[in-house]
């Protein structure tokens, strides 16, 4: 990776961390309209597609959860790798399992919040899916390239 690309990777998770727990310090009423802003929208994504569903709060919340550590995942697996860790992959939960421990803990002095044990989990599954889906794909286009490679060298 270039010269400075590592510490870019680097800001990026530092800063999706930031803003994971700048939502963990929005107080229940905050959190709870966001939440009922996203559903409506959904509800209403789901209806004008002629889909007969609907979404609940808990889903939207759930799902801000595991959405918001997937990518944290992908950040901290492709922020290990260009860092040159060897197992980067393994590691990975080293940065988002306690992240998740952070986003729940903060919640303790939040105003009509509180920490729950399955959120962590889900958050570090989250993490986990997230770090495992960019290895997929690094390992999918490391095997294009070297296969590519391989084809032009053997090219007369």
């Amino acid at each position: 990776m270039r010269k400075y690309g590592k510490w870019v990777l680097t800001l990026l998770v530092v800063a999706w961390c930031v803003v994971i727990w700048q939502f963990s310090l929005a107080p229940g009423e905050v959190s709870a309209k966001t939440s009922g802003e996203v559903l409506d929208f959904c509800n209403n994504a789901l209806q004008n597609a002629g889909i007969d569903a609907e979404v609940t709060g808990q889903t939207v919340r759930k799902t801000a959860h595991f959405g918001e550590f997937f990518l944290l995942g992908i950040f901290t697996a492709a922020c290990l790798l260009a860092h040159g860790f060897r197992h980067w992959l393994l590691l990975s939960p080293a940065v988002f399992v306690p992240a998740a421990a952070i986003d729940e803990c903060i919640q303790l002095f939040v105003p009509d919040r509180g920490p729950h044990i399955l959120d962590v989990l889900l958050d570090a599954l989250g993490g986990a899916c997230g770090a495992l889906s960019f290895f997929v794909v690094f390992s999918l286009l490391l095997y294009i390239i070297i296969k590519r490679k391989e084809k032009i060298s053997k090219t007369p």
